[in-house]
C-alpha cells in the first residue's frame, strides 16, 4: 500500500542520489576542477522527475505480479524499463538540460551511446534487480534502485557527458579534448 510520504521520500532520494552519482562522475573525469553546476542540475532534476514514474511502476508490479515472480520482474526491469525508458530519458534529458543540445542533437547522442548504455544497464541492473525484487519490500524499491542508481548514474553521467570514451575509461579526459 502507498504510504503518505513514500512519494516525497522517493523524489528526494532520486534527486539526491542522481546528484551524488554525477558528482562522482565529474570527480573521476576532472579531479580538482570546478563542478559543472548545469550538468549537476540536469542529473538532479532527472532524478527528481524520473523517480515519480518509478514510484508508481514498482507499486504496479507488486500488485500485478506475485512476490515470487522475481525473474519476470528482473526481465521487465532489464529489457523493458531500462532500454525503453531509463536510457532514452536520461540521455536526452541530460543532453537538452545539461549540455544545451537541441532535441535532434540529444537524439543523435542517444543513437550513438545506446548500445553502450544498454550493456552497462544489464551489468548493473540484472543482479541488483534480482536482489531487490527477491529481498527488499516494495516500499523501499525506489530507495534501493536509486542507491544502486548512484553507481548507475555515475556510469550514465560518464556516458551522457563524456561519451563512450568516458564510460570505457572512467577517469581522465581524452588527450585530444
Amino acid at each position: 500500500a502507498l504510504r503518505r510520504w513514500d512519494l516525497a521520500r522517493d523524489v528526494l532520494v532520486g534527486a539526491s542520489l542522481c546528484t551524488v552519482g554525477d558528482f562522482a562522475a565529474q570527480q573521476l573525469t576532472a579531479p580538482g576542477e570546478a563542478i559543472d553546476a548545469q550538468r549537476l542540475g540536469a542529473m538532479m532534476s532527472y532524478g527528481f522527475f524520473s523517480s515519480i514514474p518509478y514510484h508508481y511502476w514498482y507499486h504496479f508490479l507488486a500488485k500485478r505480479l506475485p512476490q515470487t515472480a522475481v525473474l519476470q520482474k528482473v526481465f521487465l526491469e532489464c529489457f523493458v524499463v531500462t532500454p525503453c525508458f531509463e536510457i532514452p530519458a536520461l540521455i536526452t534529458w541530460t543532453g537538452y538540460f545539461g549540455r544545451n543540445q537541441t532535441p535532434s542533437e540529444a537524439v543523435a547522442q542517444l543513437r550513438r551511446d545506446y548500445a553502450s548504455a544498454f550493456v552497462a544497464g544489464l551489468v548493473v541492473w540484472a543482479p541488483s534487480s534480482f536482489m531487490m525484487f527477491r529481498f527488499v519490500p516494495v516500499r523501499w524499491h525506489v530507495t534501493t534502485v536509486y542507491s544502486v542508481g548512484a553507481v548507475w548514474d555515475c556510469v550514465m553521467s560518464l556516458l551522457a557527458f563524456d561519451g563512450a570514451h568516458g564510460l570505457a575509461h572512467g577517469a581522465g579526459k581524452d588527450e585530444e579534448g
